[in-house]
């Protein structure tokens, strides 16, 4: 086994972007930067007005048109938008969505391609079919052309990867693209300006980060190391989120969910997943639900599923959330039911018709593959499917 750092040079944490963005883009020397925002903070509030007046520098470009799931078609445009601009850095202030849409664009920049064609040979498909260049960090040079600087307002965790999730539209289902330095170069945690997201899309993506902290301590193949920041970050969850699920403006509880998500996806590209993320895949791209919502659904019925073979794993993670009497899927689900949060297939009204279809695609995701209990037909996909339903 092996541990790979990530490129990430610096998280800034409870502090305002307006102070903290302008010192990065000087003390990195960067003069042309890009921003890539969500659409609704662009037009709904007035805090990345303030941030652009904030910079030092003039924008290379701005786009706002990024939409859930990260459409190819909308990753293309913004590549074209940003080599066009002679941007030398990418800021990007939103969810994964618009973070991994920088990422496809660092991707395409640095390895100079310009057809569709040439950057699909990088990916990886839903089926587990992959491009004869997905993966291979010894195309990639050490010289950076682009980097991303990256302002989340969601709970996520894109920014602490080196992968991007593209949806391909005409298909219904998502692409993978890897490069060995895709994460941002560093990321900045305002709980102010996190205070306009939502309150769904806040809970429900903290749930996805948990997700990413429980599936990487249960896979069999984390560490001392990474297990001690996936069970503080279960514990940091389940003790902040019903605080910032009354009030986002107790600024004390943001900031400990934000660094929840730093703990949670130490592990991102190093321990593997399973079944709760590789089904997840599948419902968003079939059925256009968000991420954070397929694991408040998907996330204890496979812990359910896995009962049998997580042993003390189960008890340190309900000991992690103070509940260790009781069974981890029942903890996790009281957790994300309490906060009002959906936990069956029903509330997220997918439709019963299509349960086998997405069990037989789920199947061969290579993610469900690598659950700990072995997957081994599309019917014990459909079991878990049941236990959400």
């Amino acid at each position: 086994m092996e541990f790979a750092y990530s490129a990430l040079e610096k998280v800034i944490f409870y502090e305002a972007a307006t102070a903290a963005l302008p010192q990065l883009l000087r003390d990195l020397s960067y003069q042309r930067p890009f921003v890539v925002a969500s659409r609704t903070l662009a037009e709904k509030t007035g805090d990345l007005s303030a941030l652009r007046q904030a910079l030092p520098v003039e924008l290379a470009g701005f786009n706002k048109a990024i939409r859930s799931h990260t459409p190819r078609e909308d990753a293309l445009e913004l590549l074209d938008q940003v080599r066009e601009s002679g941007a030398d850095v990418i800021i990007s202030v939103g969810g994964g969505s618009v973070i991994d849409a920088g990422k496809f664009v660092q991707l395409a920049i640095e390895q100079g391609l310009k057809h569709e064609s040439e950057i699909l040979e990088y990916a990886q498909q839903g089926n587990g079919s992959q491009g004869p260049k997905h993966g291979d960090f010894r195309l990639f040079s050490s010289t950076d052309k682009i980097r991303q600087l990256a302002i989340p307002t969601t709970l996520s965790g894109a920014e602490f990867s080196n992968a991007a999730g593209v949806l391909n539209s005409s298909s219904g289902s998502k692409e993978g693209y890897r490069g060995p330095r895709l994460c941002p170069q560093a990321v900045v945690y305002d709980p102010e300006l996190a205070g306009h997201t939502p309150s769904w899309l806040w809970l429900s993506t903290a749930i996805r980060s948990l997700d990413h902290a429980i599936e990487g301590f249960c896979s069999g193949q984390s560490s001392a190391y990474l297990d001690g920041h996936f069970l503080h970050a279960i514990t940091l969850f389940s003790q902040s989120l019903p605080a910032a699920s009354l009030s986002q403006s107790d600024q004390g509880a943001v900031n400990l969910n934000q660094q929840a998500v730093w703990l949670a996806c130490c592990g991102l590209g190093s321990v593997p997943h399973g079944a709760s993320h590789g089904i997840g895949y599948i419902l968003g791209a079939m059925c256009a639900i968000p991420h954070g919502y397929t694991s408040c659904v998907m996330l204890p019925a496979v812990l359910e599923w896995n009962a049998t073979v997580l042993g003390e794993k189960s008890r340190a993670i309900t000991d992690a959330m103070g509940q260790g009497s009781q069974d981890a899927h029942v903890v996790v689900k009281t957790l994300i039911s309490e906060l009002g949060l959906p936990t069956s297939l029903r509330q997220l009204d997918v439709p019963r018709h299509l349960l086998q279809q997405i069990a037989e695609r789920a199947y061969a995701h290579p993610v469900v593959r690598k659950n700990p209990r072995p997957i081994v037909s599309a019917a014990d996909v459909s079991a878990i499917l049941e236990i959400a339903w």
